[in-house]
């Protein structure tokens, strides 16, 4: 992916997770903000490992069926891709697994603050991660 396009695809997305978050959709925002870290990191990776742009794809495509979320942030964390605390990326994982596991879908409207505040770390996060990946020379 070029520059330009990581560019517009992190402005999009945080447009959409912002506009998630203040229309109190936190779960939504969290699915979404990790669906775009997720896509991220296997592009550090693959960037990482492909030697040329003609393999980017199938590369890309053997990252995705080899690595899970968690073992992407930790090989992009040792290959030094990871511009934040690679923890939080892992907590994002963690949430957005209990929500998308668990039904909490159905419950955003019983949302504790302190849950609240949470969801919104965490996708301020990964919008962190997104705009501080952008250039491939972290």
């Amino acid at each position: 992916m070029k520059i330009k396009e990581r560019q517009e695809t992190t402005n999009y997305a945080k447009k959409k997770i912002n506009q998630f978050l203040k229309d109190k959709e936190y779960f939504s925002a969290l699915l979404l903000a990790s669906i775009y870290v997720n896509t991220r990191l296997r592009t550090l990776l693959t960037n990482r490992l492909s030697p040329t742009e003609e393999k980017w794809e199938e590369t890309s495509n053997i990252v995705d069926s080899l690595y899970g979320f968690k073992k992407m942030v930790s090989l992009c964390d040792k290959l030094g891709l990871i511009p934040i605390n690679p923890k939080t990326l892992k907590n994002l994982w963690d949430e957005r697994s209990a929500v998308a596991h668990e039904s909490e879908l159905w419950k955003e409207d019983e949302l504790a603050d302190e849950k609240i505040k949470e969801i919104t770390g965490l996708c301020n996060s990964a919008i962190e991660f997104l705009e501080k990946t952008i250039f491939d020379h972290l």
